[in-house]
Formats: structure tokens, sequence, C-alpha cells
């Protein structure tokens, strides 16, 4: 990262967290995208502007933000705002009021998913491992030197395939 966006982020942090409140309309994770919008620029080697004044780099922060804000692709929307959605999901199917019922019940999918892991041969245990560990097809593809596409394939039919083995075994 650049030292002048570094310096501009460590003195203008509020002025930013401000913006980033407005852009969310008061939204509670306003503070998370900030911070998830600063760790991205952290790790972005080369941030190139026309001119590092303070108003440039105020508008690529907030233009930023907003994108991660707004975007259903965006790194903040799979790391923050999707995984609180699939919860809302499950409280609406199980009624969270009988643990032990829904305890039993995933027990049972639990148990089948491990059947299911053993049916997959080791290559394809191997890539969705790492597909787990580093959580990014693109980084498998880059560890492993398979073309992305190949990696796709493979975790996605792994994925289709231990789904089936859970539907016939669920029906069962």
């Amino acid at each position: 990262m650049n030292q002048q966006i570094e310096r501009y982020i460590t003195t203008q942090y509020y002025e930013l967290l401000n913006i980033a409140k407005k852009i969310t309309k008061g939204h509670e994770l306003s503070q998370d995208l900030l911070h998830e919008v600063i760790l991205q620029l952290y790790n972005k080697e080369n941030i190139i502007l026309n001119e590092y004044s303070d108003e440039q780099i105020k508008y690529y922060i907030v233009a930023v933000i907003r994108i991660n804000w707004c975007s259903k692709t965006s790194p903040f929307f799979y790391k923050i705002r999707k995984e609180p959605s699939k919860y809302v999901d499950i409280t609406q199917i199980y009624d969270l009021a009988d643990d032990t019922q829904l305890q039993y019940e995933n027990q049972i999918i639990f148990d089948i998913l491990e059947e299911g892991w053993t049916e997959l041969d080791w290559f394809r245990k191997s890539l969705f491992e790492m597909y787990m560990a580093v959580g990014s097809m693109k980084k498998v593809a880059k560890r492993t030197r398979i073309p992305i596409s190949s990696v796709s394939r493979y975790i996605n039919e792994s994925r289709k395939q231990i789904k089936e083995y859970i539907n016939i075994k669920s029906n069962e």
C-alpha cells in the first residue's frame, strides 16, 4: 500500500467511518465495512492514482467502500453480509425452541456427510480440503497450478456428489 494512502487512513479514520455510515444508511455493519475495506487496501500492492492528494485518496476509498457495500460479489458481501443470511434461513426452517430435535437431525446429516465424504477419491478430497482451508478456488488453482476451470469443475462435482449422497441416504 502507498504510504500516503496509509497516512490518510490513519489521520482521517473517523471521517471515513462517518462516510461508511452514510453509505450504509446507519447499518450496524458500517464499521465492519470500513475495516474490511482497509484490509483490502492494505493487501493491495499497487494502488495507482493520477495524483495522491487527500481529495483523490478520499474519493478512491469512498468508491471502494460503496462497491463493497452495494455489490453482491464483493469480498465484504461474501465474508460478512452473506454469512448471517445463512442463519436466518436456518431459523426459518427449524423451530429453534426444540434444540434436541435439531441436534439429532444435524448429527444424522453430519454422519451421512462423513459417509459421502469417504466415497470421494483422494484427489477430489485433497482439492476440496484445500478449498475449505483457503476459502477460494483461485487460491487453490494458484497453489496447485491446476487451471481454475478444472479446480472449479472438480470442486463442484464433489459438492454435487456429496449432495446426491445425502439426498439418497436421507430419503431411505
